[in-house]
């Protein structure tokens, strides 16, 4: 739980000093999105009750929301919660208090920064989520911030960048033998995971499923023969691409790792030390370059006839998966309405 959301953080003091405690503070959380909290009137899936309402539709994408034509005002709470006074206007929330410590004051933000928005939830429509922290302690402002990131980019040309979107359509005949379903699998995976990678709005919100859908792509790609284990296809499906044992076992194997043992496709409660969080993060962040150019090698290949993918002929989805479906339409389950 919480395992890929939690990164190290730093507090930004104003003044370069932390401040002195105990201290008064003030701590500000920044929720969105905006139209459960009655700062805009449309973006979401929240009505005013007895209020005419557009619900717009996106016909290509499935997307909708509704804007009531008077929508919710700025939502304005005060809770008096001694020693501490609670108070949410609009989109802020704040929490003001006498604080011992700076780590007391940093356990009160985790607190909420990664719980409470689980319970608000529940009775909204619209997920919440906190975008930012901020606030003041003492005569001192602050922001909490995170304490380092990764990121990765990719240079280009103008002509390059052509060149390539020449090539992706060139490759479509790779597709089409239909022997090679699990390479689009493959691909399929591989493109969830990027788009998950770009969604996230907080730190690390989807890396979870970013893994399960690379995990997904491995396993696909390389299947096992016989009485071959999962991962250890994939090396030998790796070391055929050219890569080295030091470069299968730090990019692509910790994939399938993570998603057996660490909170992805299991539940994890345990609590991982910094270092340890530290540790996983630092797969996370560089996975997508790895496999990136796994899948360009692997193209590359079958494109001149030195490999190919391990054929699947379609068929119906296993007996299990078809009860499952059938239970479901016998239960009501799987209605629409």
């Amino acid at each position: 739980m919480l395992t890929y959301q939690v990164r190290p953080r730093v507090f930004r003091f104003t003044s370069g000093e932390a401040p002195t405690f105990p201290a008064q503070g003030e701590i500000r959380f920044y929720f969105q999105p905006p139209q459960p909290f009655g700062a805009a009137a449309g973006g979401g899936h929240t009505a005013v009750r007895g209020v005419a309402a557009s619900v717009l539709f996106n016909a290509n994408s499935g997307e909708h929301t509704i804007e009531s034509k008077e929508p919710l005002s700025p939502l304005d709470v005060t809770v008096e919660e001694l020693p501490r006074t609670l108070r949410l206007a609009g989109t802020t929330f704040s929490i003001s208090q006498r604080f011992a410590s700076l780590s007391e004051m940093e356990d009160m933000i985790e607190s909420v920064y990664f719980v409470f928005p689980t319970l608000v939830n529940v009775p909204f429509a619209d997920p919440p989520y906190i975008e930012r922290v901020d606030g003041k302690v003492g005569s001192t402002s602050f922001r909490w911030e995170l304490a380092e990131w990764q990121m990765g980019f990719r240079t280009t040309t103008q002509e390059q960048q052509e060149g390539r979107f020449v090539k992706a359509w060139e490759r479509m005949g790779v597709l089409s033998e239909r022997h090679r379903r699990r390479l689009v699998a493959g691909l399929h995976y591989f493109h969830v995971a990027c788009r998950l990678a770009r969604a996230g709005s907080t730190p690390g919100e989807f890396v979870a499923e970013v893994v399960l859908n690379l995990a997904k792509s491995l396993e696909v790609l390389f299947p096992p023969a016989g009485d071959a284990r999962t991962r250890d296809a994939a090396r030998a499906g790796l070391r055929n691409l050219g890569f080295s044992e030091n470069q299968i076992e730090c990019d692509f194997i910790p994939a399938m790792a993570l998603r057996n043992e660490i909170d992805v496709g299991h539940v994890e409660l345990g609590l991982f030390t910094m270092d340890q969080f530290k540790t996983i993060h630092a797969f996370t962040e560089r996975a997508e370059g790895a496999f990136r150019e796994m899948l360009e090698r692997f193209l590359s290949r079958i494109e001149s006839g030195q490999a190919d993918i391990a054929p699947h002929e379609l068929g119906p989805p296993r007996d299990k998966a078809v009860q499952l479906i059938k239970r479901l339409q016998e239960s009501g389950a799987g209605g629409t309405g």
